[in-house]
């Protein structure tokens, strides 16, 4: 749990050892567990200043959880994440996961719509499990009107977070909660919502990381929300131009950028035609950001912020409440939740 802290706050041995008066030694093997006895009180007060964090945060319980194999830099080809940042990100999950426990002690998730775990072979591969999903749902040939409710509606927290790293979302699955999808709230609404099919197809099909998750969990999601039959269908007698793919990005509510890849990663366009779009979109910018006019509105989750406004709403949780039950700074439970409590209850002072 110091560890953890440490990697929240992202400061080093030294710059923690040195805030806290405590000798660098020492403090080092405190965090490795290598003292013979557990640190004098007095010890604990000082770093627990240091972090920020209630001396009450280093003594829970809670068994940690290490990252997904899909977040680890190595394995995400558009974006390398500093390790930094990626301890920070791991450090953030765990807090939020030890909170999700504490939150849902006072009330439990039933699935509406429970999703099968589909093995990717017995399934007859990614593509195929997502249309049984879809079959299995009753979900109609076009778009999905709107993926963050079908997700909830199957038991799967989806939180939203905002992670200076370069992570789109990350799923979490431990044994004593829901599957909770985390997704980056700074990134474009198209993209998160093909990061939400993403890392449902992690839900559905994968238990154990292999070097082709990645892969598998991208195809999954190019079926489930752009699926082939339909997607030919519209282009039929249709010439492929990035006004039509403006157009299209509204119907599928996908980004342009995808809506091209899936088109030639299908044949339904010509090696050239594709490289000539890729062209003009590189040139006009859109690689980074497309046109805000083709912008879509986000989907936000529902279930995890009404769990937390429950606390404070129905149990009557102010904010030294919430600090004994979360073990967290005032500060820390603005930052993380501020957005889903009420105001004059989550800035209350004495």
């Amino acid at each position: 749990m110091l560890l953890l802290a440490r990697q929240y706050r992202r400061t080093s041995q030294t710059e923690l050892a040195r805030a806290a008066e405590v000798n660098q030694g020492h403090y080092s093997r405190i965090e490795n567990g290598l003292t013979a006895e557990d640190p004098a009180a007095d010890v604990v007060e000082r770093l627990a200043r240091a972090l920020r964090f209630p001396a009450a945060f280093f003594y829970q319980q809670d068994g940690l959880t290490g990252l997904p194999l899909s977040v680890h830099p190595m394995n995400r080809k558009k974006a390398s994440v500093a390790e930094g940042a990626l301890r920070q990100v791991h450090a953030e999950l765990n807090i939020r996961l030890i909170h999700l426990r504490r939150y849902m002690r006072a009330i439990e998730i039933e699935p509406e719509l429970p999703l099968p775990h589909i093995d990717v072979e017995d399934g007859g591969g990614p593509q195929e499990i997502a249309r049984k999903i879809r079959r299995a749902r009753s979900i109609p040939d076009g778009p999905i009107d709107n993926l963050t409710n079908y997700c909830e509606r199957a038991g799967i927290l989806v939180i939203e977070c905002e992670f200076d790293a370069p992570i789109d979302g990350v799923t979490m699955m431990v044994r004593d909660l829901p599957p909770a999808i985390f997704l980056n709230r700074k990134v474009p609404a198209d993209r998160a919502r093909f990061s939400l099919a993403h890392e449902l197809g992690h839900v559905v099909m994968h238990r154990v990381p292999t070097d082709s998750i990645e892969e598998e969990a991208h195809a999954f999601a190019g079926e489930l929300l752009v699926p082939e039959k339909s997607y030919r269908r519209s282009l039929i007698g249709q010439r492929l131009t990035l006004e039509w793919l403006a157009r299209q990005k509204a119907f599928w509510r996908v980004s342009m950028q995808f809506l091209l890849y899936r088109a030639g990663a299908l044949d339904l366009v010509t090696r050239h035609q594709t490289e000539y779009l890729w062209k003009r979109i590189s040139a006009l910018g859109w690689r980074t950001r497309e046109p805000e006019e083709t912008d879509i509105p986000p989907e936000r989750p529902t279930v995890f912020p009404r769990l937390v406004r429950h606390h404070a709403e129905t149990l009557g949780y102010g904010i030294d409440e919430l600090k004994t039950l979360l073990n967290v700074d005032p500060d820390d439970i603005r930052q993380l939740y501020g957005a889903h409590l009420s105001k004059h209850r989550l800035y209350a002072v004495k």
